[in-house]
């Protein structure tokens, strides 16, 4: 997701940060806490803050012998942190993984988690879960599923839609319409933490799929030419977003998270570019966790998805799902390797911790469990949305990441570059290819 340059420039940063909060470290404490516990220390961008210690809560009282400890890292800081820390003594136990880049490039820090699986799951535990592969590199497991994540939608907070007099748009033209009207309100009508290669990626492969559904990822394995009139047509229309001033101003220079995440959630903005992982929005108890962050308005608000809209004209398809695991990888420089497997083999197989992803509204990764949940804000507006998921996850056309980092990162900086008018889309698509090939 980041060039070469920024990633030496953001590792210097977060060096200097690690160092400046003092984190705790497996491999700077001993074996046991001082009440006789052993420790496992947990990284990850998600849970956050918010949320995480119902986690820990729920695996401490049925392994009482293990105390764990997590450290919440945004996701854009994410990668070049662990990384740093994955080398040294001084990192996570336990960590959380995506499928793609993230998995290629920790896959010589990780563990394999095969042997244990089977040994300690099952001999059918590739069965049990879902998306064991998309979490493998060469034959190695790297991490173990955790739960389903689908990309391919935009959210819109129907409190704001209402008040403007708006609906939810299905094609540009509505999109245009209904941001004239909440705009008409101060309120901005989409926003998009544009600086975050990820969510940019996550749009573009939205856009791609109208035009051609799952030739991108055909490109990406190097099945096809990236290069073609439909990718330059794809860059085109998110270029559109900009120029019809769908993005807001300033989208190049905003995070997703927190920045973003931050104005659609106090009510500032109608529209984001998020998938099912906002899904726990939906939630009455969510909503209410939140309150402390954004204020008790936070808790009238009813967040819908949608498909993301027809943006190109006479889209093949929209609505289909692009998708993949969130797994629990454990670093192969922990000093706690059986508790660290106990904390990953619970969050992905028990029937505590996977019941507890599906009453957040997540797919659970243990394909034996169902979403449900009886603690939606409005039932029968987000009841149908869940349903649609659910069969889209049937049916996923493509895996989300980018297994490439190069080739992530030059799409990232193309898709940047088209936005701020430094590249046309013919450069932008022939980039990609350039690095494409560079990867075989």
């Amino acid at each position: 997701m980041f060039s070469k340059k920024t990633r030496t420039v953001a590792g210097f940063a977060v060096i200097a940060a690690i160092g400046a909060v003092g984190l705790t470290a497996c491999g700077s404490q001993p074996a046991e806490s001082a009440d006789g516990k052993t420790t496992v220390n947990w990284w990850s961008w998600d849970p956050d803050n918010s949320n995480y210690q119902k986690w820990i809560d729920a695996f401490e009282a049925e392994n009482p012998d293990i105390k764990v400890v997590f450290r919440f890292i945004q996701y854009s800081d994410y990668e070049n942190a662990v990384r740093l820390a994955a080398k040294s003594d001084s990192g996570p136990d336990v960590f959380g993984i995506e499928p793609g880049a993230m998995s290629k490039q920790f896959a010589p820090l990780s563990l394999d988690l095969a042997p244990l699986a089977e040994k300690e799951i099952g001999a059918d535990w590739q069965k049990q879960l879902l998306g064991t592969a998309q979490l493998a590199v060469d034959d190695k497991q790297v991490s173990l599923p955790w739960k389903m994540g689908g990309g391919g939608l935009i959210w819109y907070n129907k409190n704001i839609l209402d008040a403007a007099g708006a609906t939810p748009p299905t094609n540009l033209a509505e999109w245009k319409d209904m941001c004239s009207k909440v705009e008409a309100k101060g309120v901005t009508c989409f926003v998009q933490g544009a600086k975050d290669a990820w969510v940019n990626l996550d749009v573009f492969q939205a856009i791609a799929n109208q035009i051609a559904p799952g030739a991108v990822y055909e490109a990406f394995d190097g099945k096809r030419k990236f290069d073609t009139p439909e990718m330059v047509r794809a860059f085109d229309a998110w270029k559109g977003l900009f120029d019809d001033g769908i993005m807001q101003r300033g989208a190049l220079g905003m995070t997703q998270y927190p920045d973003a995440n931050d104005l659609f959630n106090k009510g500032k903005a109608a529209t984001i570019a998020f998938g099912t992982w906002n899904n726990d929005h939906m939630t009455k108890t969510r909503l209410k966790s939140s309150v402390e962050t954004y204020g008790e308005q936070i808790v009238d608000q009813v967040f819908l998805p949608i498909a993301f809209p027809d943006v190109v004209g006479g889209a093949k398809e929209t609505g289909r799902l692009f998708g993949a695991p969130a797994g629990w990888a454990i670093s192969a420089k922990s000093r706690h390797r059986d508790a660290a497997f106990t904390f990953v083999k619970w969050f992905t197989t028990s029937k505590t911790a996977q019941t507890m992803i599906a009453s957040a509204l997540d797919q659970p990764a243990l394909a034996s469990i169902p979403v449900t949940s009886d603690d939606l804000v409005a039932p029968e507006l987000q009841q149908p949305a869940l349903d649609e998921q659910a069969a889209q996850f049937s049916k996923l056309i493509g895996p989300r990441k980018i297994a490439d980092a190069d080739v992530a990162s030059t799409l990232g900086q193309a898709l940047s570059s088209v936005a701020s008018g430094q590249m046309s889309s013919k450069d932008a698509a022939a980039s990609v290819q350039a690095a494409i090939d560079g990867a075989r």
